[in-house]
């Protein structure tokens, strides 16, 4: 069985905002289904992914509503297909993480479900990337 993955809001984003390095993201993750790969997300990526299409839309005036709204259906439907971890079975590793590294909450989380799963993370955030590389084994999808 091939190393599960765990995906970010900022890969999902791309996939449904067509962002830089779409083809890149999407040719990994096929690739990775192909081979077998489970695909996760933590129940968070949902909320930060649909805060991210209301920044692309009310923010950078880069979405008109229908498009926002099409975006966050697509999101959903994503979102549907992958195997989600709580916050709740994440916590006490989170809430370790972020003390000793101090890390944002959000970040301790990707990098927990990585950890718990023994995965791979895929992220397009280059903060998270520099701060996930040196703990779990970690891709940064961009340009």
């Amino acid at each position: 069985m091939q190393q599960p993955l765990v995906l970010d809001s900022s890969i999902l984003v791309k996939l449904v905002l067509a962002e830089p390095s779409l083809e890149k993201v999407r040719s990994r993750i096929w690739k990775a289904l192909e081979e077998g790969c489970s695909l996760y997300a933590v129940d968070l990526t949902l909320i930060e992914g649909l805060n991210t299409i209301w920044k692309h839309a009310k923010l950078y005036n880069a979405l008109k509503e229908d498009e926002a709204l099409s975006a966050a259906k697509d999101l959903a439907e994503i979102y549907d297909g992958l195997n989600i971890l709580t916050i709740r079975e994440l916590l006490d590793e989170a809430i370790k993480l972020t003390l000793k590294l101090g890390i944002t909450i959000y970040y301790s989380l990707q990098v927990a479900a990585t950890q718990k799963l023994k995965a791979i993370l895929y992220t397009a955030d280059q903060k998270l990337y520099n701060i996930s590389k040196n703990i779990v084994a970690s891709e940064l999808l961009t340009h």
